[in-house]
């Protein structure tokens, strides 16, 4: 379904679900039990359409790890990288705007993890893990949040590396005195 739709219905729903918290407040004022009745009812039916006019914009996130795993896969295979790609969670259910929003930047932290954070076969190898590294990407709910997890069991983040590339991108001054932390979070930025 068209998102323009989705939201111009959710829009309407939250008008009808306005107009009936009014009709709900009045409802002390009227002396007929058929009316009060109906009230009652009618504010039962707004909540449920309220809930399935809020479920339609929802989607499980399925189809959008299952891209990453590709384009992963697409990127190990082009660095001659052997890639196990772990998916856990795909059913679990985002509105649809988010994960528009979140593909882009999910899409370039697995791009990094494959290129960056992964060792060549020979590399893992010489470091005692199996050849073949593990990028995965995991959803779940936490708290009454969603939370989106990627990882990888490659050789980490090199502080000094990172440093230097956003000193080389205008992101840093050279002279820069910046935590571990800091230095990391540059690879947060476009």
């Amino acid at each position: 379904v068209d998102t323009e739709k989705l939201d111009n219905l959710v829009n309407m729903i939250g008008e009808m679900v306005i107009a009936q918290a009014q009709l709900s407040q009045s409802q002390g004022t009227i002396e007929d039990r058929r009316i009060v009745r109906l009230i009652e009812q009618i504010s039962k039916i707004t909540r449920d359409v309220q809930e399935m006019g809020m479920s339609l914009r929802m989607v499980p996130i399925a189809q959008t790890f299952q891209k990453m795993s590709r384009v992963a896969r697409d990127i190990a295979r082009k660095n001659g990288k052997k890639l196990n790609f772990v998916i856990d969670g795909e059913e679990t259910e985002l509105d649809k705007n988010v994960i528009q929003e979140i593909a882009d930047p999910l899409m370039h932290m697995v791009r990094n993890a494959v290129d960056h954070g992964l060792e060549t076969a020979e590399q893992r190898r010489l470091a005692g893990k199996p050849e073949a590294g593990e990028v995965g990407l995991r959803a779940y709910h936490q708290g009454g949040n969603i939370v989106i997890e990627v990882y990888d069991d490659g050789r980490g983040l090199d502080r000094d590396k990172l440093f230097a590339k956003g000193v080389e991108k205008g992101l840093v001054a050279p002279d820069a005195q910046l935590t571990e932390q800091q230095v990391f979070q540059l690879i947060m930025l476009p």
